[in-house]
C-alpha cells in the first residue's frame, strides 16, 4: 500500500501557477467565429455611420460657415473652403482615434489629438452658430439676445458627429477586447486540434515504427533461420563432396597402383629385350669392327706402297721443277733489274727536265718582276688583266680593283681577291722576290691586317695544301708564255 501524499508547503515568493484554460469545444469555436464576424459587421456599420454623419454635417454646416465668411469680407470662392477644412480635420482625428483604439486596446489619445478634436469641433460649431449667438452682430462675452432655436438647430449636427465619434471609440475598444477573447478561444481550439492531430500522427508513427520494428525482427529471424538452414545445407554438401572426393582419391590410388605394377612388368620385359638386343648389337659391332680393322690394315698396306712409289716419282719431278724454276727466276731477275735501271734513268731525266723547266720559269719570273721599264709594267698589267678574266694565270702584281661605289663587296668577289693575293705572295716567295705589300693593300683597298692574314695564309697553303705550289708555278708559266707570244706578235 502506497504512503499518503503529503502536500508540500508553498515557498514564499513563489509565483502562483495560473490554472490551465478550460477546453474549447468545436461549438464554442464556431460561435466565436460567428461573434467575430458580427463584431466586424458592427464596426463596419459604425464606421459607415460616422463617415455618413460627418459628410452630412459637413454639407449642412458648410452653407452657414460660407455665409459667415462672406459677411466678413471673404470672397465666396474662398469662404466655402473654411468649413470643409475644419470638418475634415475633426472627422480625421475622430476616425483615427477610433481605428487606433480598435487595433490596440491600451491606446489612449494624448493632448494634441484632444486639442485638435475640440478645436476643430468648437470652431465649426461657433462659426455655424455665430448669427444665432449674436443676432445684432456685436460680440459680447455673454450673448445678449441669442436665438435659442438657431443655436439648437446649428448645434445638432456637430454635437452628433462628436458624440458618435466618442461612442465609436468605446465601441471599437470593446469590440477589440472581445475579438481578442474570441480569437484566443479559436486559437485554443485550433491548438487543441493541432495537438490532437499531432498526437494522432505521433501515435500513428509509433504504431508504424512498432510494426516496422516487428517486421524487421521477423525479417531478421527469417534471415537468421535461412542462414542457419543454408549453413547446414552447405555443411552437408561439403561433407558429401569430401566423401566423394575421398572415394575418387582412393579409386585413383588403386588405379595408379595397378598401372604402376603393369608398368613395372612392362619395364622389366623391355629391359630384358633391350639387354638382349644390346648384346646382339655389341657382337655384331665387334665383328664389323674386326672386319673394318682388317680391311683398313689391308688398305693401309696398299696405300703405304703407293705412297712410297709416289714419293719417289714426286721427288724426281720436284728436282726437275726446281731446276727449271731456278733458271726462270734468274732470267726474270735479270730482266726486272734491267727494266728498273731503265725506269730510274727515265725518271731522273724527267725530273731533271722538270726542275730545269721550273728553274727557268722562276728565273724568267724573277727577271720580269725586277724589270723597271714602263712597257714591261704595262705589259704585265695587261697580261694580268687577261689572266683574271680567264681565271687561269696570275701576274707579278694583280690588276684587280675593289668596289668603287663603297658598297658591300659580294662574298665570291672577296674570296677571289683573297685567293689572287695569296697566289701573288706565293709566286713572289717561290721566285725569291719580296712582295710589295703596301701596293697589294692599296690595290684591294685593304689594311695591314688583311695583308698580313694573306701572307700567313699563302705560307700555310704552300706548306699544307696539296697542289697549291704546282698551281702557282703553272699560272706563272702560262703568264710568261702568253707574254712571249704577245711580244712575238707585237714584233
Amino acid at each position: 500500500m502506497s504512503a499518503p501524499t503529503v502536500p508540500r508547503p508553498k515557498q514564499a515568493g513563489t509565483p502562483k501557477t495560473p490554472a490551465p484554460p478550460p477546453p474549447v469545444s468545436a461549438d464554442d469555436a464556431a460561435k466565436a467565429k460567428k461573434s467575430i464576424a458580427k463584431l466586424d459587421e458592427v464596426l463596419a456599420m459604425v464606421t459607415k455611420a460616422l463617415l455618413t454623419l460627418g459628410g452630412g454635417a459637413l454639407i449642412f454646416t458648410c452653407v452657414n460657415v460660407t455665409l459667415f465668411g462672406i459677411s466678413h469680407q471673404i470672397p465666396w470662392y474662398i469662404a466655402w473652403m473654411l468649413d470643409p477644412l475644419a470638418s475634415l480635420a475633426l472627422i480625421t482625428v475622430l476616425y483615427v482615434d477610433g481605428v487606433l483604439a480598435e487595433h490596440g486596446g491600451d491606446y489612449k489619445p494624448g493632448g494634441w489629438p484632444f486639442l485638435l478634436r475640440w478645436t476643430a469641433g468648437l470652431s465649426t460649431w461657433v462659426m455655424n452658430c455665430w448669427t444665432s449667438l449674436y443676432p445684432d452682430g456685436h460680440f459680447h462675452f455673454v450673448p445678449q439676445k441669442p436665438d435659442a432655436g438657431g443655436i439648437l438647430l446649428h448645434s445638432v449636427a456637430p454635437a452628433l458627429l462628436i458624440l458618435l465619434a466618442e461612442a465609436a471609440t468605446g465601441y471599437r475598444k470593446y469590440a477589440t477586447r472581445r475579438r481578442g477573447e474570441l480569437t484566443a478561444i479559436i486559437a485554443r481550439f485550433e491548438s487543441a486540434k493541432i495537438a490532437e492531430r499531432e498526437a494522432a500522427e505521433k501515435r500513428a508513427r509509433e504504431k508504424a515504427e512498432r510494426e516496422e520494428a516487428a517486421k524487421r525482427e521477423e525479417a531478421e529471424r527469417e534471415a537468421a533461420a535461412k542462414r542457419s538452414r543454408e549453413e547446414r545445407e552447405a555443411a552437408q554438401r561439403e561433407r558429401e563432396e569430401n566423401a566423394r572426393l575421398e572415394n575418387e582419391r582412393r579409386q585413383a590410388e588403386i588405379e595408379a597402383e595397378r598401372q604402376r605394377l603393369a608398368l613395372t612388368e612392362r619395364t622389366a620385359e623391355i629391359e630384358a629385350t633391350r639387354r638382349k638386343t644390346e648384346a646382339e648389337i655389341e657382337d655384331r659391332r665387334r665383328r664389323e669392327q674386326w672386319e673394318l680393322e682388317q680391311a683398313e690394315r689391308d688398305r693401309e698396306a696398299a696405300r703405304q706402297a703407293e705412297i712410297v712409289k709416289a714419293e719417289a716419282q714426286a721427288e724426281a719431278l720436284r728436282k726437275e721443277a726446281e731446276a727449271q724454276a731456278e733458271a726462270l727466276r734468274k732470267e726474270a731477275e735479270a730482266a726486272a733489274e734491267a727494266e728498273r735501271i731503265k725506269a730510274e734513268a727515265e725518271a731522273r731525266a724527267l725530273e731533271e727536265a722538270e726542275k730545269l723547266k721550273r728553274q727557268r720559269a722562276l728565273e724568267r719570273a724573277a727577271a720580269k718582276a725586277r724589270g723597271t721599264s714602263e712597257s714591261a709594267v704595262a705589259r704585265a698589267s695587261i697580261s694580268s688583266g687577261r689572266a683574271s678574266e680567264s681565271g687561269a694565270a696570275l701576274s707579278a702584281v694583280p690588276a684587280l680593283t675593289a668596289s668603287e661605289n663603297g658598297g658591300r663587296i659580294p662574298r665570291e668577289v672577296r674570296e677571289k681577291q683573297r685567293d689572287e693575293a695569296e697566289r701573288y705572295i706565293a709566286k713572289c716567295s717561290l721566285s725569291g722576290i719580296a712582295p710589295d705589300l703596301e701596293r697589294l693593300g692599296n690595290q684591294y683597298g685593304k689594311g695591314e691586317t688583311w695583308v698580313g692574314d694573306r701572307v700567313r695564309a699563302a705560307k700555310r697553303r704552300l706548306a699544307e695544301e696539296d697542289g697549291f705550289e704546282e698551281s702557282v708555278i703553272a699560272d706563272a708559266l702560262d703568264v710568261f708564255e702568253d707574254d712571249d707570244s704577245d711580244s712575238a706578235g707585237a714584233a
